[in-house]
């Protein structure tokens, strides 16, 4: 005896399946997009890291020559 509903199970296996290969491939898609993104994102961490490093060695030269202290200090001359 054939099975009445043998038809329709198969139409809906064959979206199923077919939706599972879109979804796979979309998910490839993203995967690839967020790995570009994540080298984007190493790039700027770095360039921060490197402008963190900078200023903090510009505040330490700064606090060392006294030059953050008051311009219009007396001890301090233009020239």
């Amino acid at each position: 005896m054939e099975n009445p509903y043998e038809q329709q199970q198969s139409a809906l296996l064959i979206r199923i399946v077919t939706n599972v290969k879109r979804l796979n491939q979309t998910m490839t898609d993203l995967n690839q997009k967020l790995e570009t993104l994540n080298r984007y994102n190493s790039d700027v961490v770095l360039i921060a890291d490197m402008w963190s490093a900078y200023n903090e060695s510009v505040r330490i030269h700064l606090d060392n020559t006294k030059a953050l202290d008051d311009p219009n200090d007396a001890k301090h001359t233009t020239i």
